[in-house]
């Protein structure tokens, strides 16, 4: 487990904050490729922490995208909701279409272990944020037809 240290204002988890994040809200583009520096991207499972309205914490060992060179970590916001409805109606079914915020990713040790034991102490001390939270906007072509 990594170091813990103060938190900064702003700032949720203890731990130092890792990876810019993306949650992308467009469902016909999956950015296979970075949107910064337009080199493939690869998957890699996180444990994502997620805040729901009214504050609910929820992990969910999740399959990003991810850009190593940008340090840039993307998720669909589309699958990232079907999973959450899924686990809303079974756990938490007063929280089912709230808003909800992606945090950061927490230690994989931590999730294994779950958000149900311990206090919100021991959970902040689990917590990257994250570095920064961008938004893209998909490229479009447009296709012209040569006579």
């Amino acid at each position: 487990m990594a170091k813990k240290q103060g938190r900064k204002p702003g700032q949720f988890g203890y731990l130092p904050p890792q990876h810019k994040f993306f949650l992308n809200p467009y469902h016909d583009a999956r950015f296979t490729r970075c949107p910064k520096c337009d080199r493939p991207t690869k998957l890699r499972k996180k444990p994502l922490l997620i805040l729901f309205k009214p504050p609910q914490p929820v992990s969910l060992n999740k399959t990003c995208r991810y850009c190593p060179n940008c340090d840039l970590l993307i998720a669909h916001k589309d699958d990232l909701d079907r999973l959450l409805q899924t686990i809303c109606l079974q756990y938490f079914p007063d929280l089912v279409g709230n808003d909800y915020l992606v945090v950061g990713t927490m230690e994989r040790k931590a999730w294994k272990e779950g958000l149900q034991s311990g206090s919100l102490e021991e959970l902040l001390n689990t917590v990257h944020d994250f570095k920064q939270h961008l938004e893209f906007e998909p490229a479009r072509y447009m296709w012209v037809k040569d006579d």
